[in-house]
């Protein structure tokens, strides 16, 4: 490309994996980020190489000229974790659809492809088929509970996408990423992996919400970010949507805590904490998640990864590395 690649939100925790791989392969980029939740620890290569520009994503004006002399977009920036969401749930809409309308527009008389990170939350949980609806039917997938303002922001975001591709010609590729981990994750936004880790460094305890039996389907950063490079690579898969993971398997929270647990130590405990009395009444948790993961394979069609074990070995030496090299 002969222009450089802007990535929103490029010192946080995908970004950061982003960057790193655009480095090791010599793809040259821009990082914009307001460091809300991501760090300039995270880049230093970008820091050094003066790639890094301090803002936040609703500066319109900036956006407008960085995008002109930009040969893609790659969105990443957004409210992060449930907890930044229920501080702030109108900081959601601002981020991801404010801004985005901003940028697609932008992108779309600049002739700049986009590339709408979305989130794994717009697929409702399914219920069964009623002749009659009730006022008391379930219809926000979250609950009517101020995070699902988060995940409607997300599904506009969807459709302000297909919009400008629809009027104003947008090139445009959205991503539905599942359960990211790896180094560089935070735990003070409510990521369960780095959540659990840290509990059971510092307390020797984990605290389960809810009973356990909700399943996510957690998936290899590092490798997720070439499978994404992949698909931004293939001139198809442009005006589509792409479920981004690194396996279809399923874990259990319980067992997540107790691989967590069985890797330390036997002496870390696992408590359960009734989910309401942490979001709330009207919160309603998601019991399962789990991509297809066919239509990605059709672009590349098999990759290596590594077992959850081995993940969360590494995030475990990571952390232990900062909790020595932390002052007390």
């Amino acid at each position: 490309m002969s222009k450089p690649i802007l990535i929103t939100g490029g010192a946080g925790f995908i970004g950061s994996h982003l960057v790193e791989f655009f480095d090791n392969d010599g793809i040259d980029y821009n990082v914009l980020d307001s460091l809300s939740t991501g760090s300039m620890h995270n880049i230093p290569a970008a820091i050094s190489k003066n790639r890094f520009i301090k803002a936040d994503v609703n500066n319109n004006e900036l956006l407008k000229d960085l995008i002109s002399s930009t040969s893609l977009v790659i969105h990443l920036a957004s409210t992060v974790g449930v907890q930044n969401v229920l501080l702030d749930p109108i900081k959601s809409i601002d981020t991801n659809i404010n801004s985005l309308n901003n940028i697609a527009y932008n992108c779309s008389i600049n002739n700049v492809p986009l590339v709408f990170f979305s989130t794994s939350l717009v697929y409702s949980p399914e219920k069964e088929k009623k002749v009659l609806f009730s006022e008391s039917d379930q219809t926000h997938t979250l609950g009517f509970h101020p995070v699902s303002m988060y995940v409607y922001s997300k599904k506009v975001g969807e459709l302000l996408c297909d919009y400008y591709m629809q009027h104003k010609h947008l090139k445009y590729i959205i991503i539905r990423p599942f359960n990211m981990i790896g180094i560089r994750q935070r735990k003070d936004v409510g990521m369960v992996v780095p959540t659990f880790i840290d509990s059971a460094l510092q307390k020797r305890s984990i605290s389960i919400f809810g009973d356990g039996t909700q399943t996510r389907t957690f998936s290899d950063v590092k490798v997720a970010v070439r499978l994404l490079w992949k698909i931004i690579s293939d001139e198809n898969s442009y005006g589509q949507i792409f479920n981004l993971a690194t396996t279809e398997k399923s874990t259990s929270i319980l067992q997540l805590a107790e691989l967590i647990k069985d890797i330390l130590s036997d002496s870390v405990s696992i408590n359960f904490i009734p989910i309401s009395e942490v979001y709330g009444s009207s919160y309603r948790d998601v019991n399962y998640r789990a991509p297809s993961l066919a239509k990605l394979k059709k672009v590349t069609p098999a990759w290596t990864t590594r077992p959850l074990e081995d993940v969360l070995k590494e995030i475990i030496e990571f952390e232990k590395l900062k909790m020595k090299s932390s002052p007390n």
